[in-house]
């Protein structure tokens, strides 16, 4: 070792990288939070499940239904339905079930995540959700609005609940199994 060169403390190198790693962390939360009300899911998971719009991230599955939904809704708003307004009971309810069945199987674990098929289905649900709106647009607390979104929105809440419960029996189980090889 040459007069001028000094070791290099090892303990200080991991407590510095230790450091690093703890601010990249809380740096990854912090934006996670800030983008969560338009992103709805965290960092990491950003490539798959969001789209990029004006610099922010934008979860695909809003991004899909509520610009659909919301021009679907003014334009029955002001009397051009997609439709004729005999079919809405069941129009509004039937197309709310692709998107349910994509979103509730994905939580569940019953298929992966597929960015096409949620994006199809929430096109198809954007429609049958913006003939709705158009008659919240028209009459507040309109049940052709407010019924598929509380049965819809329970099923979803429920299916995400019970999928969150697995995931984490299920990493409860990986850790058992590690520690129990170790």
């Amino acid at each position: 070792m040459a007069a001028t060169e000094k070791p290099v403390n090892e303990r200080a190198l991991a407590m510095f990288d230790a450091k690093l790693a703890s601010i990249a962390a809380t740096e990854k939360e912090r934006i996670g939070r800030r983008n969560m009300w338009l992103a709805h899911h965290w960092p990491d998971e950003y490539h798959e499940r969001c789209a990029v719009v004006g610099g922010r991230q934008v979860c695909r599955r809003c991004g899909a239904l509520y610009p659909l939904g919301i021009l679907v809704a003014i334009v029955s708003a002001v009397g051009l339905a997609p439709w004729p307004m005999s079919w809405d009971p069941t129009a509004i309810w039937i197309l709310c079930i692709p998107a349910t069945v994509a979103y509730c199987g994905e939580a569940i674990g019953l298929f992966r995540y597929a960015p096409k098929a949620q994006v199809a289905a929430m096109l198809i649900t954007a429609v049958g959700f913006g003939r709705g709106l158009g008659y919240e647009f028209l009459n507040r607390w309109s049940p052709e609005f407010w019924g598929p979104v509380a049965v819809f929105g329970g099923i979803w809440f429920m299916f995400t609940m019970f999928g969150l419960t697995r995931k984490k029996a299920l990493a409860a189980q990986a850790r058992q199994a590690a520690s129990s090889a170790s």
